[in-house]
This record gives structure tokens, sequence and C-alpha cells, in this order.
């Protein structure tokens, strides 16, 4: 069987020796000797539409990454190739990167660098904690469930927000209906933005959601730029109607310079990194090992989507 790598969504130098360990398959990582290949291993906005064609035998697409928003799944459902993507590779350290984005804002973080800088000891006003607060998570999948995980270990109420009705551990309630959403809006200190973007989840978060929400509400979004309408956010911020918003993502990505989130106290901006981490590639890695087993071993796939 012959797979292709494509160097540009898979890192090489962590990927290939222990794939090569797989002795029946061909890893290719040439694009010109790609085309009889039977699986692509690569990223959503690499894939090539108008190139299928010539990929004649072309099976099973896998994506190196949890998104698969640009991913034109009803082109691939025609052309009866399967795709899988890496959710949970990425559940760890962006649960983690929550915790950070949440103490940022409640252990004034910045307020104390800067007085650092300025060699000033000047004790700051705490009003806020994680300990006791309701936590409202939309998008209760792999990710949602470590960042439920985790602050449950705050002694925190934890609710949460999906497509379907599900029963899941560290949650206390999860709701999967608008009702339910208008509940987990109007009760929750901290609400985390986690969905895939899907024509249901864009602009989710918008003036009329945000109204709904507590003036103290904290909110962090590590999904995608478009679950948020980023002119109502704004207008948020400005009136200071929520506490703030700590967005890995934008809309568009980077940001513009002169875009005026930059520039807002309350709002605190990364360049869409939370899933960085010394692991990224092992756990990538062990995603692709372990379905490319599976596939030769005619088992179901891991995070199949199509």
């Amino acid at each position: 069987m012959k797979i292709y790598l494509n160097p540009r969504g898979v890192s090489l130098k962590h990927f290939l020796p222990t794939l090569k360990t797989l002795t029946i398959v061909e890893f290719i990582t040439e694009k010109t000797e790609s085309y009889d290949c039977e699986v692509m291993v690569t990223m959503p906005h690499l894939l090539d539409y108008q190139e299928l064609d010539k990929y004649s035998n072309l099976k099973w697409i896998m994506l190196t990454t949890a998104g698969y928003d640009t991913v034109d799944l009803a082109e691939l459902k025609a052309r009866q190739i399967m795709l899988t993507h890496a959710k949970g590779a990425f559940s760890i350290q962006i649960a983690e990167d929550v915790i950070a984005k949440i103490l940022y804002f409640n252990r004034h973080l910045k307020r104390h660098m800067e007085q650092q800088s300025n060699q000033l000891w000047q004790p700051i006003y705490t009003d806020h904690e994680i300990y006791g607060s309701t936590v409202g998570i939309i998008g209760a999948g792999s990710i949602g469930q470590h960042i439920a995980e985790r602050l449950k270990a705050f002694d925190t109420h934890i609710l949460g927000y999906k497509r379907t009705p599900e029963k899941l551990p560290h949650f206390d309630a999860v709701y999967y209906d608008d009702q339910g959403l208008e509940t987990l809006l109007k009760t929750s200190d901290i609400i985390v933005l986690s969905v895939p973007l899907s024509e249901k989840t864009h602009h989710l978060i918008n003036d009329k959601t945000l109204q709904m929400m507590k003036p103290n509400a904290l909110l962090i979004n590590i999904a995608r730029g478009e679950v948020i309408d980023q002119d109502a956010l704004v207008k948020a911020l400005e009136k200071r109607t929520i506490r703030g918003a700590a967005l890995d993502v934008t809309t568009p990505e980077p940001l513009p310079a002169d875009h005026p989130l930059w520039r807002l106290e309350n709002c605190f901006i990364t360049p869409h990194d939370s899933s960085a981490s010394p692991n990224h590639y092992e756990r990538i890695l062990q995603y692709v090992q372990e379905n490319i087993q599976r596939y030769l071993n005619n088992e179901p796939l891991l995070n199949q989507l199509l």
C-alpha cells in the first residue's frame, strides 16, 4: 500500500522513522510520485480539489489537524473518499491554555508584569476566583471534555453544550437545544468556545448572545474566529457588558495591526497557538500510526468524518 505524506502537512523528521516500521507500507513524500497512492496524510488548506482527478486510487485522506471546516465534505463524499481528523491530539495542551487564559484575567497577570518592568511593588485587588464559578463549555467534544476535567479540580460547576444529548463525565449538565444554550450563556461566569465551525456555529456569539451573558462573564475562544461576530464582540468589550475575552483565534488571521481588538485592555490575544506543545508531534504520530494499522486490519478508523 502506498501512502503520500505531504511534507507541508507533516513533520517528516518526526514521522518517517517510526512509520517506516510498517514494512508493508510504502511512504511517498514527493508529490510527483503520489498520484497512485491509496492514502494521503495532509492538512486541510493543502488539499487541491482540482488535482483529485489525478488520484484515481485514493480511498482515504487523513488530516493532521483537528479542524476540518475548510474541507469540501460534499466533494470528498461524492468521490467516495474517507476522511479522518486528528481530534484528541491537541486536547491536553489546549485545556492547559484555557486555564492560563482564565488566570491571566483573574490574577491580573498583565498588570503585574507591567509593575515588574517598572520595579513597582503594589498589590492588586483580585475579585475573581475559578473556585466555585460556573463554567460553560460550548462544544463538549474531546477538547471540551479535557477542559472540563481540569477545571473540575477547581470545584467548579460545569455546563456543556453539544449537538446531541449525552451524559458526560466532569459535566454537571449537558445541553443540546437552544433553550439549554441560553441557560448556559446566562448562568456561566466563564464561557469557553470549542465547537467546530459550521453553518450552525458561524457567529454563534453575536449581539444577541453577548447580551445574554453576565457582566462579569469571561469569554474564551479556542475554536475558530468565525464562531464570534467580532464587531459585536468589540462593542461588548468597549461597553464592558462582559468582563473580557481571550482569543486564540480571530477573523482574519493574522489580525490586522489596526484592528480595534488589539488596543482593548480587556482583550487578550494569542496567535492561534493554543495547541503548541513539546508532545505535539508525538500525539499526532500516535493517531496516524494507529489509524494506518486499523486500516490495514480492516478495523473502524479513529475520528472518521466520512
